[in-house]
């Protein structure tokens, strides 16, 4: 007779070994740390700063909507974040999917198609070197949080980024350079093979190259729109180049697709728990603080002020209360940029995270394993002794 094999018992099961996407909800308290928050409102300030510099140098009309490119995406992004946000509480696969194209496909494409290419090129580039900086910043300082298990200091991560700031931007406009070069390279095919009588043929014949050619433009995109958010985290974890961020990112979301899908559901996820808790203790203070500190006040002071932080104006005052109601507006509005702030520093520790998590899950590598001074850039190997070293 055969024996039965022996029985198997589960006395406990550690859930953060065995489901470990759910680190990725530690995102949500790494960045309520100050110094997080505050260089996540210098990189809004400065986005914000360069987008209303350029709708007016460049917009005469400031009440047509569609002519301000930077007000008009505002609102327009502010709306697709409370889209996907809603859709991620509620479960809702199809909004979720909708609002997330809307977001990352649909603003290039309103903008560019609302006459605003230039807008599109150069304020993207601004971007990208904001973004290199502020949020290579933040994605450093989550790393070494996460392989040090304690909190980061400033200075070294300052010491890193600094010197490979040309790398973070490379992460960033190296797919689309890219795209945009082999675009060129059709509109000049295109352009020269098609517009001429009889050469039209050989157009006409080599036009599968140029469909390898939009292939090329169609990978690219779709890579930086899947794996877009990797691609800073991956500078910051490896110190590699700007090119070597985009084949691992993308060979990782390659690899591991539906793990991919699951870490980033689970950011969105931490990204609307998060602003429940963030923007409910923000707008919990400003309304005690507004009601305490106007108990015995002009009854309708703190009405101006909700009327000048919204955007609106006080006429009618003494120059000595405008100037009190816009400074207590001015601080009233820090707590939306602190908030604003949080999500920029969320978003970068939380796609830290799920790097680290995605590389762990492809290669089997440790998360506390990360690029440190003295390693071979975009390597965990040591850098080899210098040549008279005698050590």
């Amino acid at each position: 007779m055969c024996e039965r094999p022996p029985a198997t018992s589960v006395e406990e099961i550690q859930f953060e070994s065995v489901f470990r996407y759910g680190s990725l909800l530690k995102a949500i308290g790494s960045a309520l740390n100050p110094g997080r928050i505050g260089i996540g409102m210098v990189v809004l300030a400065l986005l914000v700063g360069g987008g209303q510099m350029w709708d007016a140098a460049t917009v005469s009309d400031q009440a047509d909507n569609l002519l301000v490119p930077f007000g008009s995406t505002v609102q327009w992004v502010d709306k697709a974040i409370g889209e996907i946000v809603t859709a991620t509480v509620e479960l809702d696969a199809a909004q979720f999917t909708s609002s997330t194209r809307d977001l990352l496909w649909g603003t290039p494409l309103r903008l560019w198609g609302s006459g605003h290419q230039w807008f599109v090129i150069l304020f993207g580039l601004w971007t990208a070197a904001v973004l290199a900086f502020g949020g290579g910043l933040l994605c450093r300082m989550e790393a070494v949080s996460i392989a040090t298990n304690d909190a980061p200091r400033l200075n070294p991560a300052l010491a890193m980024v600094i010197p490979r700031w040309p790398a973070f931007f490379g992460a960033l406009i190296t797919p689309l350079a890219l795209a945009g070069l082999l675009s060129i390279i059709l509109i000049v095919f295109g352009f020269v093979l098609f517009n001429i009588p009889a050469i039209d043929i050989i157009g006409g014949l080599l036009y599968g190259i140029a469909l390898l050619f939009g292939l090329g433009i169609a990978m690219l995109v779709l890579g930086f729109i899947v794996s877009g958010l990797l691609l800073l985290p991956v500078v910051a974890t490896e110190n590699c180049d700007g090119a070597d961020a985009m084949h691992r990112a993308i060979a990782y979301v390659v690899a591991k697709p539906l793990t991919w899908m699951l870490y980033l559901f689970t950011i969105i996820l931490g990204l609307a728990l998060g602003l429940l808790l963030v923007r409910g203790v923000g707008n919990f203070t400003v309304a005690l603080t507004s009601e305490l500190a106007g108990v015995w006040t002009p009854a309708d002071m703190m009405q101006q002020v909700v009327a000048i932080a919204q955007g609106g104006e006080a006429p009618d005052l003494s120059w000595h209360v405008r100037w009190t109601v816009g400074l207590v507006a001015f601080w009233t509005s820090l707590v939306n940029w602190a908030i604003g702030g949080w999500m920029v520093a969320y978003l970068m520790a939380a796609s830290t995270r799920a790097y680290l998590l995605l590389r762990r899950s492809c290669d089997a590598q440790d998360e506390r394993e990360i690029w440190w001074p003295g390693l071979i850039r975009g390597t965990l190997a040591p850098e080899p002794p210098q040549v008279g070293d005698d050590s």
